[in-house]
């Protein structure tokens, strides 16, 4: 049963690569290429090439939420686990993750302080280096998901993806504390409505996954504060920052799909239904890798109908009744997609100093000789799976060696 459950995840793990390596691609292409403007020494072409991607995240978003049911629903089993109390298992749930995620937190903001701060801060002496390094110490380990950063910002410049990993880390432990604490309550009323009321939310706002800038809901009132002062139209009445909506939609998501997946798995199937899930994810799947790749699409796709694919090619990749899904899980690449999968987080939170650090060894250019896209791509796609597997291996050999 444990190896049919791995095999059947191994289309996710592809997915997770392809995502990872088309993050690599949107941020290189779009913010760093921002960025080379010529204020600091380096040009570089805007480009289009994987801007979709952003979007896309939310498949990592909703399998997080999916396995993290599952968690608990495997452990929910054992009678001395269920005695202990709903905060002790959340915590012990997130420990788990921040465990195997930590280490490389640490090591991708070491790498974006060593990599990034002249690229990004030409002018900064050891001095400046020290002051934003103990101001930011809230973003250390990628708190600024949750709107705790510096106010300049600085810190967040040098490694400002690993948001993503953090959110997932902070939104878990409430999710699981809530499953822990009444399952039912959980999963059959706040997952639903928070997934409906905070997707209409973020609709609403019109922000997109990577701009992880501090929101409100509410109306914004202007009132006389107990301090003397007067509340503006900038005053939040409750805030959120978007980084950590989007992760929490995803997941609770995720809560809903592992429910409707396992009465989905008790139907069996026939060739003609099999065929039509064949024919439903190639289309699904088609239309996001072509978003993935080159947003501005012929179908010009829009935020919810990319969500609906990103859901259904992770309810079908599950499922696992599919010929695409059992043609990505035959035994002759299984093995390899699970081993991309497992680096594809590894992969996203190494390679935004790895991209600066390839600008940096090509050295300052000209408007007239900019860097284009493919030049830095490449190489820093290159450098970052191998960065990634020699990371996994130690971490595996040490930190997540089994006893």
């Amino acid at each position: 049963m444990e190896k049919e459950t791995s095999k059947r995840n191994v289309a996710i793990e592809f997915w997770r690569f392809i995502i990872a390596i088309a993050i690599v691609g949107f941020h290189i292409g779009w913010i760093i290429a921002r960025t080379c403007n010529g204020t600091n020494g380096y040009y570089m072409e805007t480009s289009n090439w994987f801007f979709g991607s952003s979007e896309v995240l939310l498949i990592f978003t909703v399998t997080a939420g999916y396995f993290l049911v599952r968690h608990h629903k495997k452990l929910s089993k054992d009678k001395k686990y269920m005695e202990r109390s709903a905060a002790s298992r959340a915590w012990e749930y997130t420990w788990s993750r921040i465990k195997s995620l930590i280490p490389v937190l640490i090591i991708g903001y070491i790498l974006g302080v060593i990599i990034c701060t002249k690229f990004y801060y030409p002018e900064y002496g050891l001095q400046e280096t020290l002051v934003m390094l103990v101001n930011s110490i809230w973003e250390f380990l990628g708190f600024h998901a949750v709107g705790l950063r510096s106010a300049g910002g600085e810190f967040f410049n040098l490694n400002g993806p690993l948001w993503f990993i953090s959110a997932i880390i902070i939104v878990g432990y409430f999710l699981y504390w809530g499953l822990a604490k009444n399952e039912d309550v959980m999963a059959g009323l706040v997952a639903p409505f928070g997934a409906i009321f905070f997707a209409g939310w973020w609709s609403f706002t019109g922000t997109r996954a990577a701009q992880t800038a501090w929101s409100t809901l509410g109306q914004q009132l202007a009132s006389t504060n107990g301090m003397g002062g007067n509340a503006t139209s900038a005053t939040a009445v409750l805030g959120f920052n978007n980084g950590l909506v989007f992760v929490m939609i995803g997941m609770f998501i995720g809560m809903i799909l592992y429910y409707l997946i396992e009465k989905v798995k008790e139907h069996k199937f026939t060739n003609g239904g099999r065929m039509a899930l064949t024919i439903l994810n190639i289309v699904a799947s088609g239309l996001l890798i072509w978003y993935v790749i080159y947003q501005p699409t012929y179908f010009k796709l829009e935020r919810w109908p990319v969500a609906f694919l990103c859901i259904l090619v992770v309810a079908l990749s599950l499922i696992n009744e599919d010929g695409l899904t059992k043609a990505l899980n035959n035994k002759a690449t299984n093995g390899l997609f699970g081993y991309l999968g497992s680096i594809s987080l590894y992969v996203y939170m190494l390679h935004y100093p790895i991209a600066i650090l390839i600008i940096r060894i090509l050295g300052k250019n000209t408007i007239q000789n900019p860097y284009g896209f493919w030049t830095i791509y490449l190489p820093a796609t290159i450098a970052t799976i191998v960065l990634a597997c020699i990371t996994k291996e130690i971490m595996e050999m040490t930190i997540l060696k089994k006893k």
